[in-house]
């Protein structure tokens, strides 16, 4: 995707698939995204296309962040399983999702997804609770940015304990929808 191997490599890359549209959550995505890349918390890669407003601001953040952002506006199948398979998180902040298929490819690619409980997201993935071993993802309930961003801080600490991400891995890829 043409980001730098060096050490922005060992950061956390969030993926995310998507149509740009107010259905998939991109408006609150859009209230925090710039802080997370300028804090380098993590890497972002988005394949998609849909309203200019989105494309336009997705396209910027490439442009301000090169090393922490790659986007791909337009439809590419290979190019999004490639990016699903090669993320660590799967982001789907959706304002409501009757079914998704995303998370589910996310989970057998062993990808982490991070999405709003709605509909066939709240059907498919499972709050991880390392205490009790269990849960495939983290998800946020409120349709709000700080609702968001508490599930991303919550992931990516289990991202930084090694075994706690070992097991949350396991688990999404030995769910079977």
């Amino acid at each position: 995707m043409g980001l730098p191997d060096d050490a922005d490599f060992d950061l956390p890359l969030i993926g995310m698939v998507s149509r740009l549209a107010e259905q998939k959550g991109i408006d609150i995505l859009m209230k925090r995204l710039e802080t997370y890349l300028f804090h380098s918390n993590f890497r972002f890669a988005l394949v998609g296309s849909g309203e200019q407003r989105y494309v336009e601001y997705f396209n910027y953040l490439a442009w301000k962040y090169p090393n922490r952002i790659f986007v791909y506006i337009g439809y590419n199948n290979q190019l999004a399983h490639r990016l699903i398979c090669g993320s660590d998180f799967l982001m789907l902040p959706s304002r409501y999702e009757p079914c998704g298929l995303t998370q589910m490819y996310a989970l057998k690619y062993g990808t982490i997804p991070i999405v709003r409980s709605t509909g066939g997201l709240a059907d498919t993935v499972f709050e991880y609770v390392p205490e009790r071993h269990q849960g495939n993802g983290f998800l946020f309930i409120n349709y709000h940015h700080k609702d968001m961003e508490f599930s991303v801080n919550r992931a990516l600490e289990v991202y930084h304990n090694k075994s706690y991400w070992a097991e949350v891995c396991k688990n999404a890829m030995g769910y079977d929808f």
